[in-house]
């Protein structure tokens, strides 16, 4: 019997303990918040949409690394020479759609190209004609346009897809038709803002519908080491 008394006072001697700690703990962390609050851990960043054949300082060719000689419009990816900190002002000059499927199932692809064709269809455009990559000052896209799909692996994309070039006024009606009719597909929308790892990041820029496809940012990585040399950014 006193054996077992002596047992319970001891536990509640190290629950009263225990609980002194805490209370100590939630005082000394209330004066602290008193004292200096907490800072936002979320940081945003300033952003401005360019519209389609605006000319402003931020449409400056200068601004870019030129193509490389030789080199069409259609296989260059506007590359900003300084790219901008978490404190600058980040441009979208246009979006990217991706629309993604398995090429080597004749199905499968019928069906993700039904789509293409419904999209096409319902916003009154065509195939992109010429050099069209990022608008503008880039190249001679003027108009949303489709490229021709693409039946396997091609940059960061693994498997087979088609897209669309985007100005950034029909964002929001693009956006609003592929989340009522993506059907089985995922689909990617990105902005162009001349940092293209960014760009097609899920963490950073890149949105998705349905769910994400595992892009090969290494790919872009690398490219951009090879075509504008590397830096800290890349």
């Amino acid at each position: 019997m006193l054996r077992c008394l002596a047992l319970i006072l001891i536990v509640l001697a190290v629950v009263n303990c225990h609980s002194s700690l805490r209370n100590d703990y939630i005082r000394a962390r209330a004066r602290a918040s008193i004292r200096k609050p907490l800072k936002e851990s979320v940081a945003t960043q300033r952003v401005v949409a360019i519209k389609a054949g605006e000319t402003s300082p931020e449409t400056h060719a200068d601004l870019f690394f030129p193509p490389l000689p030789g080199q069409p419009n259609n296989d260059f990816h506007p590359q900003l020479r300084h790219l901008p900190s978490g404190n600058e002002t980040l441009y979208y000059y246009s979006w990217h759609i991706h629309v993604y499927f398995f090429h080597e199932n004749v199905n499968v692809t019928t069906r993700a190209l039904a789509i293409r064709q419904q999209f096409m269809s319902y916003f009154n455009i065509e195939k992109c004609l010429g050099n069209c990559f990022m608008g503008g000052i880039f190249d001679n896209c003027t108009r949303m346009c489709v490229w021709d799909p693409v039946m396997g692996v091609d940059g960061p994309h693994p498997y087979g897809q088609w897209g669309v070039y985007l100005p950034n006024e029909l964002l929001m009606d693009t956006l609003s038709w592929m989340s009522a009719n993506h059907g089985e597909f995922e689909v990617l929308f990105h902005p162009n803002t001349g940092e293209m790892v960014g760009d097609h990041d899920s963490q950073r820029r890149a949105m998705w519908i349905k769910q994400t496809v595992p892009l090969d940012l290494d790919f872009l990585r690398w490219l951009q080491c090879k075509w504008f040399g590397c830096s800290e950014g890349f």
